[in-house]
């Protein structure tokens, strides 16, 4: 193993012995009981569907749900994606289109039943993160961040960091923030990671050597939720769909910096636990903007 992936075991090795706190579910956003109920409703199809010995039973028992599904899910874009990609689907032999059904609503049924694993308490007035799959607007109140730039290693960024905060007495918050930038070839390259304060109250705006700690102002933000590691892919594909986002609903928003991502676990946690969210701040055309979209 690569000495900075050591080290980057390491620090979380430590954030996670200093975290007092024990593991705790995400607290269930508004609409919860909406994608609960869906999912269960999917789940009971796919049970339903089992019981069938044609393949042509089979999908005549999931259109229903997934129909009730893209209706009722329209924020959702990875429930969308999959499930109006299986009513595109054709074939001559329904046995293959069948297993393309059944693949695809238990897919959208696991996205919406996905309850991440929050490691530590969210700033003070930060909203709830943003559901997997889903595109939300969020209003987020004036933070208090510690920001070092991403020419350091990853793993030694985060040592930095966290030596930062370990000597100032200031707990560990979720999320971690990257800040991300175009680079030469196009690609989106990291470009700052920081750790946030619980308040504005703590600490104060200083620069201490490699680290910066700087208040960032209230803003909005268009967020995607994703399961798992933001990989380069995820980010890409996130920031095609927040822009493709953006567009449609131009005459409302417009982008006001750069993306960024917000990370709520260590790497100890399993992808299948793991919540991240993909953002660009944007500022409103119109008045009170803030909240679901």
């Amino acid at each position: 193993m690569k000495l900075v992936d050591q080290s980057w075991l390491a620090a979380t090795a430590i954030l996670v012995l200093a975290l007092s706190l024990p593991p705790r579910q995400a607290m269930a956003d508004d609409a919860v009981e909406l994608r609960l109920l869906i999912a269960a409703k999917l789940d009971s199809a796919l049970l339903d569907a089992e019981k069938q010995s044609q393949p042509e039973q089979q999908i005549a028992v999931l259109k229903p749900a997934a129909a009730e599904a893209l209706r009722a899910m329209t924020a959702n874009v990875f429930v969308q994606d999959l499930l109006r990609k299986v009513e595109q689907a054709q074939s001559d032999d329904p046995r293959p289109l069948a297993k393309q059904w059944r693949n695809a609503v238990t897919e959208a049924r696991d996205v919406l039943r996905f309850e991440p694993l929050i490691e530590a308490p969210l700033p003070v007035g930060f909203p709830k993160p943003t559901p997997v799959g889903e595109i939300r607007v969020q209003q987020y109140p004036k933070y208090r961040l510690a920001r070092t730039d991403m020419t350091l290693m990853e793993g030694r960024a985060f040592w930095t960091l966290f030596n930062h905060i370990k000597q100032r007495e200031i707990a560990m918050t979720a999320p971690v923030e990257m800040s991300y930038t175009p680079g030469k070839d196009g690609k989106l390259d990291k470009s700052s990671m920081s750790f946030l304060y619980r308040s504005t109250e703590q600490g104060q705006l200083e620069v201490d050597g490699k680290v910066a700690v700087v208040d960032v102002p209230a803003q909005l933000a268009v967020s995607i939720g994703l399961q798992g590691d933001a990989t380069k892919e995820k980010v890409n594909d996130a920031k095609q769909r927040l822009e493709a986002w953006l567009q449609i609903h131009g005459d409302e928003f417009e982008p006001a910096g750069a993306l960024r991502v917000l990370g709520y676990n260590s790497p100890f946690v399993a992808d299948r636990k793991k919540l991240t969210e993909v953002q660009i701040p944007v500022s409103s055309k119109r008045p009170a903007a803030a909240g679901p979209r």
